[in-house]
């Protein structure tokens, strides 16, 4: 990317990370480490030669770091750098400041169930920002979405989510597309936009309770 020539953090950040799906490359990288094979895939349209250059610019700049890992992955693996990861608090809060256009639905949109890691980054605080006496349930839910899964865990200390197995256990199940999922999550009470969840009728109460905390209900 040319550079803005501005003695400005912000224009300098964006020397950085301004290109078109660099931040994307980040977010990719905040839900977890991933193989070149992985991050194309969770990239739909971005073309393989960009990809190389975004990563070998992230790489270059100090954001991202690639190692060699042995068998049984046998494959060049990217991960974020410290400095790297300390982009999530900023992407966080753009992808909050972003929640109001998501009530448009996914419409053509691409979607990914592992999306939906960062979708839960930005729809919970941390605990010391709820209102007071209020505080995350514990509960954990396995979401089944367009193909992939996702574990949240919540609990006083706050709410994380992870890519999962298929099958891994949990308190109770939200089934749906991401477009459902993401809805269940953020407190929707239209009934026609919900996944389905399933599980004993306390923890989905205690799901829902949850879904009351999402920043966007």
């Amino acid at each position: 990317m040319k550079s803005y020539g501005e003695f400005c953090a912000l224009a300098r950040g964006l020397d950085v990370v301004g290109d078109r799906w660099t931040m994307l490359v980040v977010r990719e990288l905040l839900i977890g480490p991933s193989r070149y094979s992985d991050l194309h895939r969770s990239l739909p349209g971005i073309a393989t030669n960009l990809l190389v250059q975004r990563l070998r610019s992230l790489e270059e700049a100090g954001v991202v770091v690639s190692t060699e890992e042995a068998a049984p992955v046998s494959s060049r693996v990217y991960s974020l750098t410290e400095w790297g990861r300390g982009l999530q608090a900023p992407l966080v809060e753009l992808a909050r400041w972003a929640s109001p256009l998501m009530s448009a639905g996914a419409g053509a949109d691409h979607s990914r169930g592992r999306w939906l890691v960062f979708s839960v980054m930005a729809l919970f605080p941390k605990p010391d920002a709820l209102p007071a006496k209020k505080r995350f349930p514990t509960v954990t839910a396995r979401i089944d979405a367009d193909g992939e899964s996702v574990l949240v865990t919540s609990d006083v200390s706050g709410v994380n989510a992870t890519v999962t197995c298929s099958g891994a256990p949990a308190d109770v199940t939200v089934t749906g597309t991401s477009e459902q999922v993401f809805a269940t999550l953020s407190g929707s009470t239209a009934r026609r936009s919900q996944a389905v969840v399933s599980g004993p009728e306390i923890k989905v109460g205690l799901l829902r309770q949850l879904t009351a905390l999402a920043l966007t209900a």
